[in-house]
């Protein structure tokens, strides 16, 4: 693109220092960027935003077509042409949002047009587990993928909202980074904080403040009802020990649990659920004094009963053993002999 071409359209403009410290770009214009001193930079730059676009190198007057990842030497002056985003090679949070305007436009996709919060409420929690699994297989391809999902969801009820006249993006992004600014006073504040638990206390400290909580019971109310259970008994349970409503020790909850134990075992049939539910909120809480997520205590055991079951099957596959007409006193040697080889390792 030769630089009269390039200013007989609208452009975006910018001088070295500006260009580097931007971070986001509107592709669908041309770009020229004027007093280079440092080729090098401005390079990294186009690879990260534009990726290996073909651009023109001004230096001198004299005006060169080459790729960005050939920039190099003196340089003055170089400019991109306006790129479509079906063509674009890197993308970033502007892509995106052109995206999915593009897919709930009137002439966009049916699908996308048809959705609604409720609608595709389930995908956000769906996709919020796909990147726990990521992140539990330490699959860094896989969390990049899941990543996105997540944020698209997000994007997904942004779009939605800003098309019913509820909020917009710059709406959302506003109350996002206000909330970080005035929840991190040890950051954007006055306040000091040497430890993450110090750090945290600042974060619940403005939080409560910002919420307005009037009392514990309130604050409690605040916690989402949709979390998984075990998650929402331990919040609960924190919530409470801000008000000293809690055991002195793991002592009391540890006969807390014997106690429900013994409940459940004794429950009619009309008692017996509640009961199981009162047991399970007393193991959260011993659980929460020894400092154990209890979402992924029962999570990992799970797993594990998984990993074992299977190596149980395979043994008596192995061994002509019908599993549906075999006692369980041999199935349960099966298992201990499993469990017991996984030790050994």
């Amino acid at each position: 693109m030769k630089i009269e071409d390039l200013k007989s359209k609208s452009y975006q403009h910018y001088i070295e220092k500006d260009f580097l410290n931007t971070l986001f770009f509107n592709k669908r214009v041309p770009l020229l960027v004027t007093k280079i001193t440092d080729a090098a930079k401005i390079k990294q730059k186009l690879l990260d935003v534009y990726g290996n676009v073909k651009l023109t190198a001004i230096h001198g007057g004299a005006e060169t077509e080459i790729f960005a990842s050939e920039l190099q030497g003196e340089v003055d002056e170089i400019c991109v042409d306006a790129i479509p985003l079906i063509e674009a090679k890197r993308f970033d949070f502007a892509d995106f949002v052109q995206i999915m305007k593009r897919l709930r436009a009137d002439d966009g996709c049916e699908w996308d047009k048809a959705q609604t919060h409720d609608s595709i409420r389930i995908n956000l929690i769906e996709e919020a587990y796909e990147l726990l699994e990521a992140i539990d297989a330490k699959d860094k391809d896989m969390m990049k993928e899941e990543c996105g999902d997540v944020l698209m969801q997000a994007i997904f009820h942004t779009e939605i909202a800003e098309k019913e006249g509820d909020f917009d993006y710059a709406d959302m992004l506003t109350t996002l980074c206000r909330k970080l600014i005035d929840r991190h006073t040890h950051i954007f504040g006055a306040n000091h904080a040497n430890t993450p638990e110090e750090a945290l206390g600042f974060w619940n400290e403005a939080k409560k403040k910002e919420k307005k909580y009037s009392s514990y019971a309130d604050s409690m109310d605040k916690v989402p009802k949709n979390l998984p259970s075990l998650l929402y008994a331990e919040k609960l349970q924190k919530r409470a020990k801000k008000s000293g409503f809690d055991w002195a020790s793991v002592d009391g909850a540890l006969e807390k649990v014997l106690e429900e134990l013994e409940e459940l075992k004794s429950a009619d049939d009309e008692h017996r659920r509640e009961e199981a539910g009162d047991l399970l909120f007393a193991v959260v809480n011993v659980l929460r004094f020894y400092k154990i997520d209890p979402e992924m205590a029962l999570h990992d055991a799970s797993i594990k009963f998984f990993r074992r079951f299977t190596q149980v099957e395979r043994l008596a596959n192995e061994r002509g053993i019908d599993m549906p007409n075999t006692s369980l006193e041999e199935l349960d040697n099966l298992w201990n002999e499993v469990k017991n080889d996984e030790n050994n390792k």
